[in-house]
């Protein structure tokens, strides 16, 4: 049985993907803030889970957390880095938090699940949930834009550093559009809206066929497309 660990599994997307994990056998560690919606979640769960409290701002104290959970499960394949915030007012502080969770938690952990993974000696698999988003700088999203791009690059550094290492690591970047969750809930012009279930159905696929990069769903691959050919002076004008 493969055992995977959801950062960020309280909600939304993260959830979904672990009910769906779970029918698929695997056993699941689930962290979050909010305990109280992880043990909801558990009962939800067909297969075994451990849940673990972490606040991913605090990088140390999620990086003890992690190996603690490890420990617990008796070792890990799977890595899916979840948890993210999004804002678009601008404010420093709003942002800083954003840097702090989508940015500095994710390399955080993602790190620590490489070298988990090298010094064990064993096949493993790190998936950050990202977002389209990252495709582009974005007026209307700048400091949450930069975080996704952020998060593509470190993939693709990841990805690039195992196969120069030759270490079975893969890494998957999954790349949603808009999926129906606590973050886009009241967003205007929203379009190509699609449910937490199938968002999960679709990331569960791309995890077994250990994809390099997935859009769900897969239309949005024709946006990233767009939006990368849309020269500076169009772009700058949407």
């Amino acid at each position: 049985m493969k055992k995977a660990i959801i950062i960020g599994a309280s909600s939304g997307i993260g959830k979904e993907l672990a009910i769906e994990l779970s029918k698929r056998g695997y056993e699941l560690g689930l962290t979050a803030r909010r305990l109280n919606l992880l043990d909801e979640l558990s009962n939800l769960c067909v297969n075994k889970t451990y849940i673990e409290y972490m606040d991913v701002e605090k990088h140390e104290e999620s990086i003890d957390i992690l190996q603690k959970l490890i420990e617990r499960m008796g070792g890990f394949d799977i890595l899916i880095y979840n948890a993210g915030i999004g804002d678009s007012s601008g404010l420093f502080v709003k942002e800083n938090q954003m840097f702090n969770i989508n940015m500095i938690g994710f390399a955080a952990l993602s790190r620590h699940a490489y070298h988990y993974f090298k010094k064990e000696k064993k096949e493993g698999h790190i998936v950050g949930v990202s977002s389209i988003a990252g495709v582009r700088g974005m007026r209307m999203a700048v400091g949450y834009a930069a975080t996704k791009a952020f998060m593509w690059n470190y993939m693709e550094g990841l990805r690039h550093k195992a196969t120069a290492e030759k270490l079975p690591i893969a890494i998957t970047d999954i790349r949603p559009g808009f999926i129906e969750t606590d973050m886009t809930k009241g967003q205007k012009g929203m379009f190509w809206v699609q449910t937490a279930e199938k968002a999960a159905r679709q990331i569960a696929d791309a995890i077994a066929r250990k994809s390099k990069v997935a859009y769900i769903t897969r239309r949005w691959w024709l946006v990233k497309q767009v939006f990368s050919l849309m020269p500076d002076f169009m772009w700058n004008k949407s």
